[in-house]
């Protein structure tokens, strides 16, 4: 039987209109992903005076970062006893190695009860090969007399988002279009994911469902250079057996400007309508 030659709409409507929220996350924000680690000084431990710690965020977060900073010290009971502390919140700088300006410091006094201070700053697109640095150091010159220890945990907008896509016009069978993908800033550091696209026949515009078809998704980041393509069949096939279409990608570099998707319909008699489709973006370094 002859098949009969239909059209494609991609509507990605569905997935437009993100918007982005963050909170300083100090106990429990749903929105917030966070890298946390520990750190020691004083008496008995390999850093006498102070113990800096390193935190690489993905460039292009939302909102703010928050250092949160929980601390006490060992040693006798005893006011006397208690440790004056500095803790120093730096930004990245343009080298992996340097120390940043310090973004905000907060003194306060270690006791034997752990207690929690909090720093915040403006989020930066230097990227994860240019960390962040918060350091909890004695206030006076020398060794500390009793180790100090505890937490410092770097709480940023990590959540998954969905990446807008232009509305397309017709794609004919064997034809391609080229969308533009996300808006003209840019993606940021993190995870591309396209793994539940559906797509369908029609005639006159009409969804009839029928033959399975082929798409080729191409991935172009904003120098025009095709760095990721898929291939496979709609979700909707996959009771068939059928390859099914699964894009993934990790974006490592901080690279402005406008992403592209090209899509190319493989079928040589039918055109195709993608109906639902979501993309999706995670902020995050590369482990």
């Amino acid at each position: 039987m002859k098949k009969i030659a239909t059209t494609i709409l991609i509507n990605f409507g569905r997935i437009c209109g993100s918007v982005a929220l963050f909170a300083f996350a100090t106990v429990g924000t749903a929105f917030a992903d966070n890298i946390s680690k520990s750190f020691e000084f004083g008496e008995g431990t390999p850093q006498p005076r102070s113990h800096v710690r390193t935190f690489p965020l993905p460039c292009g977060t939302e909102g703010g970062v928050a250092a949160v900073v929980k601390f006490q010290r060992l040693g006798p009971a005893g006011a006397s006893n208690n440790i004056s502390i500095i803790i120093e919140f730096r930004e990245p700088d343009t080298a992996p190695d340097q120390e940043g300006p310090i973004v905000e410091t907060k003194t306060a006094t270690a006791t034997r009860t752990q207690q929690t201070v909090i720093l915040r700053s403006q989020a930066s697109n230097r990227g994860c090969s240019l960390p962040w640095r918060v350091r909890v150091r004695y206030a006076t010159e020398g060794t500390a007399p009793v180790q100090t220890f505890g937490t410092i945990r770097l709480d940023f907008d990590g959540r998954v988002r969905n990446i807008e896509c232009d509305f397309s016009p017709v794609i004919l069978k064997g034809a391609s279009r080229t969308l533009n993908f996300g808006d003209s800033g840019g993606l940021g550091q993190g995870r591309i994911e396209m793994i539940e696209a559906n797509w369908i026949h029609t005639i006159g515009g009409t969804p009839l469902g029928g033959n399975p078809i082929k798409l080729r998704i191409e991935l172009i980041d904003p120098s025009g250079t095709v760095v990721k393509t898929a291939e496979g069949f709609a979700k909707r096939d996959r009771d068939l057996g059928l390859p099914i279409l699964k894009l993934i990608y990790q974006v490592t570099k901080c690279t402005p400007g406008q992403w592209k998707l090209k899509v190319t319909n493989l079928d040589a008699n039918d055109d195709v309508n993608l109906y639902d489709d979501y993309t999706t973006f995670t902020p995050g370094c590369q482990n």
